[in-house]
């Protein structure tokens, strides 16, 4: 008997600690930030990276929203303005404009 509650207690604890965990998995996957606001000024600069050793430069385009300078993809800063009022939603997998 006691070994069966011993064992029923043990199966109950690990589904607990994995429904945690996988919680905590699902909200990094899937947080939304959004900032709304007029963009300010944008930009394009040129950055260094270092992948492995291997130090390549690449162009990183860039909108000041809010006084926060967010680097974007191409495709947002072309179609976004100065004095454009947006919503720009990001998760881990991209960006999105309204």
């Amino acid at each position: 008997m006691l070994k069966k509650i011993l064992y029923f207690t043990i199966w109950i604890s690990c589904i607990g600690l994995l429904s945690f965990a996988y919680e905590d998995y699902l909200y990094s996957q899937f947080k939304v930030d959004s900032t709304q606001g007029i963009v300010e000024d944008k930009g394009v600069w040129e950055t260094t990276r270092n992948i492995y050793g291997n130090f390549t430069e690449e162009r990183e385009y860039w909108i000041r929203l809010n006084g926060e300078k967010i680097v974007v993809t191409k495709a947002i800063y072309e179609d976004v303005h100065q004095h454009m009022q947006i919503k720009l939603m990001r998760t881990q997998h991209g960006m999105v404009i309204e």
